[in-house]
């Protein structure tokens, strides 16, 4: 079983990578106008989606065949949960490169050259937070969900920051400008949905830690049951 759990934790790992490396280049492709980088995001968007069909069958195999018990068993639970978040942020980088690819024929300029800073900014805690989550489920260490968390709540101060700066564009400037600003906020949205997701990573190693499920924990507090005795 140990073995199994080890080549499970190296395919998340090496998925998780690939994802950060996805959320640089399709930014970096946004900011330099950069085809050929947004082009290659769409193709490593499908090895995104090959390692998670391979880790889930995985996954199912060691459920079916070899009958996990408590930790092992929210190991397996913890990535197969994981792994579904680092897919959905592949698909927030490629809708990124999609917008890249699209803009790119014009040249760096417009309303991602007001927020360039803010984008560069966001980009680089994504990929981060997504980093510091992957090395966390690798090792099984729940301390750095507080990290990913600090990080998440600071892309989304920049993503309203950024915001701002574009009604300002869309306000102050003509008309024709409005639908690259709205493209523009799709971009910077798919970048605070990749650092949820990095979030949502680091919440999965906490239950496979601990067995906490601290997924809903912000939205409400659970009712320890000698306050609900009262």
């Amino acid at each position: 079983m140990s073995a199994a759990l080890t080549e499970l934790r190296l395919h998340a790992r090496e998925m998780g990578t690939l994802v950060a490396q996805q959320v640089e280049t399709a930014v970096r492709a946004l900011l330099e106008a950069d085809g050929e980088a947004a082009e290659l995001v769409l193709r490593r968007e499908q090895r995104v989606n090959a390692w998670q069909t391979e880790i889930e069958a995985e996954s199912f195999r060691l459920l079916a065949q070899q009958a996990p018990v408590a930790g092992d068993l929210r190991t397996v639970l913890a990535i197969s949960r994981a792994v579904t978040d680092l897919e959905r942020a592949g698909d927030e980088a490629k809708k990124i490169a999609r917008f890249a690819l699209a803009s790119a024929g014009h040249g760096v300029g417009g309303p991602t050259r007001v927020i360039r800073r803010s984008l560069r900014h966001m980009a680089a805690i994504a990929s981060e937070s997504m980093r510091v989550a992957v090395e966390a489920l690798d090792r099984g260490d729940a301390e750095v969900a507080h990290e990913v968390a600090r990080l998440d709540r600071e892309i989304d101060q920049e993503f309203e920051s950024a915001l701002r700066q574009l009604m300002t564009v869309a306000m102050e400037r003509a008309p024709r400008l409005l639908k690259p600003v709205f493209d523009t906020v799709f971009a910077l949205k798919s970048l605070e949905r990749i650092g949820d997701h990095a979030k949502n990573v680091a919440e999965h190693v906490v239950f496979l830690v601990s067995g906490d499920d601290v997924r809903h924990a912000g939205k409400s507090r659970a009712v320890p049951a000698r306050e609900a005795q009262h």
